[in-house]
């Protein structure tokens, strides 16, 4: 299958929101002497590429889908979530840093899974539409260098752009959500 390069033009359009004088807070800015740019050494200590690697059955709640080659989680309970349902979907390979590190079949396959988010969160939450969001490199907000894609639903009732606020979500809810998303997930 051909990678279509309309679809990687796409991907690069996508904005949020005016990145322009937006603030990085203090506490999600990587250590000291990490590579924050768009080249770099892999950190195979990173948040992602540690649950990647996890077994634990507090790292499996948060899993919605795994195969051999990618895999779609919830933030974990105790992080603050964008949207009820929010959910990253990244690439079990490590070693790649942003979208510039991704191989056009791991693209494909990561592009797939966040279609399939956006269709359990419409089929299983409820949705009414769903952003996507990939940030590369630190001046374009990235905090975790490991390739991720964010598929964030939105819900109706509120005007367009007005973001919702953060909040953890208590731990029935957590789990009533991650079971709704693996329920409705497309086969």
């Amino acid at each position: 299958m051909k990678f279509s390069t309309a679809i990687v033009a796409a991907l690069l359009l996508i904005q949020t929101g005016p990145v322009f004088g937006q603030q990085i807070p203090a506490s999600e800015l990587p250590p000291p002497g990490t590579d924050t740019g768009l080249d770099g050494k892999y950190d195979p200590q990173n948040g992602i590429a540690q649950l990647i690697k996890d077994k634990t059955a507090e790292s499996s709640a948060s899993k919605i889908f795994e195969d051999e080659r990618v895999l779609v989680f919830m933030p974990l309970p105790q992080e603050e979530v964008v949207a009820p349902g929010h959910v990253l979907v990244v690439p079990k390979r490590l070693g790649a840093r942003n979208l510039l590190d991704l191989k056009p079949d791991e693209m494909r396959d990561l592009l797939v899974a966040v279609q399939k988010a956006a269709i359990a969160q419409k089929n299983g939450l409820g949705a009414t539409g769903f952003r996507v969001q990939q940030n590369n490199g630190l001046s374009s907000s990235q905090t975790v260098y490991h390739a991720h894609f964010h598929v964030i639903p939105s819900f109706g009732g509120k005007a367009p752009g007005t973001p919702a606020p953060r909040r953890k979500l208590p731990e029935a809810e957590y789990n009533e959500i991650a079971a709704k998303l693996r329920a409705a997930w497309p086969k």
